[in-house]
């Protein structure tokens, strides 16, 4: 099953503010929801039952492969572009599922992972109308 999400949002702050509060998801990840990723070794994170390792992807300002489980084969990054009055700061999913795991997908990760980012995005963009850090 082929996968894709996306979600963005407007922050009114200059592209290099909102990649610097991306760069450090400590900051801004909404630990009410979820644990925030802790580090592993080799620039890798583990959320949850996840592993995502770092990756450089053109245009993104962070980016991850999803490395486990091995039923899921994704990518995910974030974006930021200049728009008048800010910043748009987008994050994009794309990849596959197995058919072993099409229902966990569709009924546990992707739900989850739409309130984890939409509170993200909602931390990111509080975090900038305060001009600094969370």
């Amino acid at each position: 099953m082929k996968i894709y999400n996306r979600h963005e949002r407007l922050i009114a702050a200059p592209p290099e503010h909102v990649a610097d509060l991306v760069s450090d998801l400590d900051r801004v990840w909404p630990t009410e929801l979820a644990p925030a990723p802790v580090a592993q070794e080799q620039g890798a994170l583990r959320a949850g039952g996840m592993l995502w390792q770092e990756i450089d992807r053109p245009g993104a300002v962070r980016a991850f492969r999803v490395v486990a489980p091995d039923a899921l084969r994704a990518e995910h990054w974030f974006e930021v572009e200049p728009q008048e009055g800010g910043s748009v700061l987008r994050h994009i999913v794309s990849g596959e599922a197995d058919r072993s795991h099409e229902a966990v997908w569709r009924q546990e990760v992707e739900p989850l992972h739409d309130r984890i980012l939409e509170a993200l995005l909602r931390n990111v963009e509080a975090a900038a109308d305060r001009g600094h850090g969370a």
